[in-house]
């Protein structure tokens, strides 16, 4: 389970953030340290809501709660919440938080050094949580804008989206990405962005089925992809991958039906899903292999 959800949500690349920093003129809270306070949370929170909360898949799109120790409640900002260095669930204002979407680590893996990073956030949830991969970027990929204090990363970034040339992919992840704006290159929450600037959270989901409609705030994008099927097939299509070593293929349609089916009915129980894997002819038979074919 911790294996699985360490490549599937990017949990084991959280350590490249230490690899690179963060500007310490913006972001002069940040330490090193926080770097494996971040992935523990996360691996924390799964665990718990699945073994001890039985929760569903939904429950991790929208918890308002999160496992901390106080290193990172004072991280966070969290008053009153654990004194030492054990993790402890921490319920948190469910109108900013929604279960791993908020969680710090992951925020900060998909930003800039100076920034928040719409582009990087967006191609995560397409990705990893709607199952789409983007189409290659160009050869001529200009460079990221400067960074400007003086207008909000919405508005540095809309160039994205006004030209053609670049509309074509980005329109797939950064109205996605944008969403995000209320949390910073660290992941932690804002309400405002750089010199009090008004930031803009609203955001669309687009081409991906039943997951599709604007959005504002996290909290909605996570309402949003919890109560979608497709995400829900995402989630055992990633596990069957997993568990299986491969990926699917045609012959393997009887076998994704039988856990989709399966998920389904037990109202998209997690642990659930793991036993359906093992009912599916790809897990009971090895491919017959003929001499001479």
């Amino acid at each position: 389970m911790k294996n699985f959800h360490r490549q599937w949500l990017d949990i084991e690349n959280i350590s490249r953030v230490a690899s690179v920093g963060r500007d310490p003129d913006i972001y002069p809270e940040y330490s090193d340290d926080l770097v494996p306070l971040w992935e523990h949370e996360t691996e924390e929170f799964l665990d718990y809501a699945i073994f001890e909360e039985d929760a569903s898949v939904e429950t991790l799109f929208t918890a308002p709660y999160t496992m901390m120790n106080k290193d990172l409640a004072d991280f966070y900002g969290i008053e009153g919440g654990p004194t030492g260095d054990a993790f402890e669930r921490v319920d948190l204002d469910p109108t900013k938080y929604s279960g791993f979407l908020t969680h710090a680590g992951l925020l900060a893996l998909h930003s800039k050094p100076n920034r928040s990073s719409p582009i990087h956030r967006g191609i995560f949830v397409r990705e990893a949580l709607l199952c789409q991969s983007p189409p290659s970027p160009p050869d001529n990929v200009p460079p990221p804008p400067v960074v400007d204090p003086t207008k909000t990363t919405r508005q540095q970034f809309a160039e994205h989206t006004a030209q053609g040339s670049c509309n074509t992919c980005h329109r797939l992840f950064d109205p996605i990405g944008l969403g995000f704006e209320h949390f910073d290159g660290l992941g932690r929450y804002r309400a405002t962005e750089w010199d009090n600037l008004e930031i803009d959270a609203t955001g669309e989901v687009t081409d991906a089925d039943d997951a599709n409609g604007k959005f504002d705030g996290v909290v909605e994008l996570g309402q949003q992809l919890s109560a979608s099927q497709i995400v829900h097939d995402c989630v055992s299509t990633q596990w069957f991958r997993f568990s299986y070593g491969r990926a699917e293929t045609d012959m393997d349609s009887c076998s994704m039906s039988i856990v989709r089916d399966r998920f389904k009915a037990s109202n998209y129980d997690i642990k659930e899903l793991l036993v359906s894997l093992t009912g599916t002819p790809a897990f009971r038979y090895r491919h017959a292999v003929v001499a001479g074919e």
